[in-house]
C-alpha cells in the first residue's frame, strides 16, 4: 500500500471527492484509567493520581481542584477559568509564546485603540481572556512536565494560533496526544477563520485566507513522529487511529484551499506567491475602456461626470482624492460633486469622506445594508474599520432605481468581499457599469479575509453577487483599485461551480450542519461591540446570533461579568428561525467605583444544545 508521503498532491485532492468520513465510536468519559474527559464548550481532559488532579484545557470548569492546569492555546473558550483556578492554588501552565496574553490580559485589553481600528492584522485575535491569569510555566516544544509518575512533553503545533502547543503523555500503556484545536476528527476541522495569516511577500495578514493550513498539517506530522495512540482534541472526538484521521484531515483541507486558490484574486496582484503545482485561475476576459463621462481620480476614487460636468463620486479613502478633485475644479474639467456613494466600509474607502463632505458640499449616499456600520463604527469589530461616524444624507434601498442627468442608476446589497457591501449599476446610451466596489479584483475573487464574513451558499455572498451580475448583464465592472473589467458571464459561471463545489468540500472538512458556522467568525457576536457608561450605570448589550442552518435553533445567550457587576437580565433564549439573525437583549449595572477605564464582559451561549464558552465579547468604556 502506497504511503501518504508517497501520493502525490493532485492524488490526494481526487481522494477529497471518494473519501467518507472515517467511522468513529462515540466516546466514553472514562479513555483510560486514571483519564477522563469532561465534554463540555471544550474537552476537557482530567488526570487523576493520588488524589491529585491534573487538567489540559479547562474552558470555563472553575469546579476542579487542581494541582496543575495545563493549556494548549490562549483562546478564551479554552481557558475562560483559569484566573479562577488559579486563585484556588492551581498551577498554570500554557505555551511560552503566548503567555503574555495569560498574564498580560489587561495590557492586551488596555491598548484596545491601537488594536481595533484600522485593522489588518488577527493574530493574536481577540478572542483571548478578559482577565489575567498567574502564569507558573511558560512551556515550549521540548519542554517537559513531571507529575505524580507522569510525563508530560511539550510540542511546539502552531497552526490554530501562532503559538499552540500540544501535550503527549503515556498512561495505561497507551501514548495520547492532546492537540488543542489543530484537529476535530477523523478529516476534519472545528473553524477556518483562526488559519488566517500572512502570506509570505504579502504586507500583512489581511491578504491570507486559510494560510496557517500549512503549518496545521506540519504541526500534526510533528506530533504523529511521537507515534501517539490516540489523539484528544480541544472541539470534537477521541481518534483511535492518528494516522488515518490526519490523512484524511489533510485531504480535505488541501481540497478546500485549491479550490479557494482557484479564484483568489491576490494570486492575480502578486503572481509568484502561490503553489507552484496550484490549479490555473480562470483566464482574464479581455481588456476594456471606460466610457468618456466615467473617470479615474485617484487610488479607489472613481467619479461619474454628468454632461453640465456635475460629478458622482465612488469612495473617497485618500488625501489625493481630495486634493485631485480640489484641482479639477480649480481648472473647471468638472464642476460640483453633488454625491459621495460609498461601496463598503473599508478605511481605505472611507477615512476622507467627512473631508470631502466639508470641502466640496458633497451628500453621502449608502446602500441600506451598510448605513450602521458607517454611521455607527464602533459598534463593530470587524477589519479596516474607520472609527470616525459618517452621516447619511440618502439611504438607497436594494434594487431602488432613479435617475440623475440622464443617467439610470440602481443600488444593490453586494456582500462579496464583505457583509457590508454594496453595488451601483449606472446606466447611460445603451451602456451599463458596475460599480462592484473591492468584491472583484482584476478577474478574481476578494474573499482571502475570513474576518469580512464571508458566507458561503445560494443566496448569500458571491453566490448572490455573481447571480445579480448574470442577471444585470453589465458591460464593466469597475473595482476602485484595479480600474476597468470587462464582465464575462462565461467566468461568472465557472465562478459559481467553484463556489457550488467549495460549498460541498466544506462540508467534508467542518462537522457543523452549514459551512458558515466555520467560516463566519461573528456568528455570535455582541452589539455594540463597545459603548461608553457611567459608573453605576445599567448596561445593555444585544447579542446578535446568526443561524446559518436550514432549521430552526434553539439558543440562550449569557453575560459573563467581571467583578463588581451586577446582573439584571443575565441570560436570556429565543428560537432562531433558518438563515436568520436572532437578537436577544441582556443587560447589567455597572460598578460604581470601576478600577479600569476598559471592561469586557463575556458572551457564552448553548446553541442547539452545544454549549460555547465565551464566544463573544463586548467592551465597556467608561466615562469619568
Amino acid at each position: 500500500m502506497k504511503s501518504e508521503m508517497a501520493l502525490s498532491r493532485r492524488t490526494l485532492l481526487k481522494a477529497a471527492v471518494a473519501s467518507p468520513l472515517a467511522a468513529q465510536m462515540v466516546p466514553d468519559e472514562n479513555i483510560l484509567p486514571g483519564l477522563r474527559i469532561v465534554w463540555g464548550a471544550v474537552n476537557t481532559a482530567v488526570f487523576e493520581r493520588q488524589g491529585k488532579k491534573l487538567a489540559i484545557d479547562t474552558g470555563d470548569l472553575a469546579s476542579l481542584t487542581l494541582d496543575w492546569a495545563l493549556y494548549t492555546h490562549h483562546h478564551r473558550d479554552q481557558a475562560s477559568a483559569a484566573s479562577r483556578l488559579a486563585a484556588a492554588g492551581a498551577r498554570i501552565a500554557v505555551p511560552a509564546a503566548e503567555a503574555r496574553l495569560f498574564a498580560d490580559a489587561y495590557e492586551f485589553w488596555g491598548a484596545i485603540d491601537a488594536v481595533l481600528y484600522h485593522r489588518y492584522n488577527f493574530r493574536p485575535s481577540m478572542f483571548t481572556l478578559r482577565e489575567p491569569v498567574q502564569v507558573t510555566r511558560a512551556l515550549k516544544g521540548g519542554d517537559t512536565i513531571e507529575w505524580e509518575g507522569l510525563r508530560f512533553e511539550v510540542i511546539d503545533t502552531p497552526g490554530h494560533t501562532a503559538g499552540s502547543v500540544s501535550y503527549l503523555v503515556e498512561i495505561g500503556g497507551k501514548r495520547v496526544a492532546f492537540t488543542g484545536d489543530l484537529i476535530w476528527g477523523p478529516g476534519r476541522i472545528w473553524e477556518m477563520y483562526s488559519l488566517q495569516k500572512k502570506v509570505p511577500g504579502m504586507l500583512n495578514e489581511y491578504v491570507g485566507f486559510g494560510w496557517a493550513y500549512g503549518d496545521v498539517k506540519a504541526s500534526l506530522d510533528r506530533v504523529l513522529e511521537r507515534k501517539p495512540d490516540l489523539l484528544i482534541p480541544s472541539h470534537g472526538v477521541v481518534m483511535r487511529d492518528p494516522s488515518a484521521a490526519v490523512a484524511e484531515m489533510k485531504i480535505n483541507l488541501d481540497a478546500v484551499m485549491d479550490n479557494f486558490l482557484s479564484t483568489a484574486a491576490w494570486r492575480v496582484n502578486h503572481p509568484g506567491t502561490y503553489p507552484a503545482d496550484q490549479s490555473p485561475m480562470l483566464l482574464p476576459p479581455p481588456p476594456i475602456e471606460y466610457p468618456r463621462w466615467f473617470r479615474e481620480i485617484v487610488y479607489t476614487s472613481k467619479a461619474i461626470v454628468a454632461p453640465d460636468k456635475s460629478v458622482i463620486l465612488c469612495d473617497c479613502g485618500n488625501q489625493n482624492a481630495v486634493d485631485k478633485l480640489a484641482q479639477l475644479r480649480a481648472a473647471k474639467e468638472i464642476g460640483p460633486i453633488e454625491a459621495l456613494w460609498i461601496t463598503h466600509y473599508h478605511d481605505d474607502h472611507t477615512q476622507m469622506v467627512n473631508v470631502a463632505r466639508r470641502r466640496f458640499g458633497c451628500k453621502v449616499w449608502v446602500q441600506r445594508g451598510m448605513l450602521d456600520i458607517i454611521e455607527n463604527p464602533a459598534a463593530y469589530n470587524m477589519p479596516c474599520l474607520f472609527p470616525e461616524s459618517i452621516h447619511v444624507d440618502r439611504i438607497l434601498e436594494d434594487g431602488e432605481e432613479f435617475e440623475w442627468k440622464g443617467f439610470r442608476l440602481s443600488a444593490y446589497c453586494f456582500p462579496g468581499q464583505t457583509l457590508y457591501h454594496a453595488g451601483l449599476l449606472v446606466e447611460k446610451d445603451g451602456f451599463k457599469v458596475f460599480l462592484s466596489g473591492d468584491s472583484f479584483s482584476n478577474w478574481g475573487l476578494d474573499d482571502y479575509c475570513s474576518q469580512n464574513r464571508l458566507f458561503l451558499g445560494p443566496g448569500v455572498g458571491y453566490e448572490k453577487c455573481l447571480d445579480l451580475l448574470l442577471q444585470l448583464q453589465p458591460d464593466m465592472l469597475v473595482n476602485p483599485h484595479w480600474g476597468a473589467i470587462r464582465f464575462s458571464a462565461e467566468y461568472a459561471r465557472k465562478a459559481l461551480d467553484s463556489l457550488r463545489r467549495r460549498e460541498e468540500l466544506y462540508g467534508r472538512l467542518f462537522p457543523h450542519d452549514n459551512a458558515n458556522f466555520g467560516l463566519d467568525p461573528y456568528w455570535i457576536h455582541a452589539y455594540p461591540y463597545r459603548q461608553h457608561a457611567l459608573p453605576g450605570a445599567r448596561v445593555e448589550v444585544e447579542v446578535r446570533m446568526m443561524n446559518h442552518a436550514a432549521t430552526p435553533k434553539q439558543a440562550r445567550a449569557m453575560l459573563n461579568l467581571p467583578q463588581a457587576w451586577t446582573p439584571v437580565t443575565a441570560s436570556a433564549e429565543q428560537r432562531i428561525p433558518p438563515r436568520t439573525e436572532a437578537r436577544i437583549r441582556l443587560s447589567a449595572i455597572a460598578p460604581k467605583a470601576p478600577t479600569r477605564r476598559h471592561q469586557v464582559l463575556g458572551i457564552s451561549a448553548v446553541v442547539g444544545g452545544k454549549p460555547l464558552d465565551e464566544f463573544a465579547e463586548t467592551i465597556i468604556d467608561f466615562l469619568t
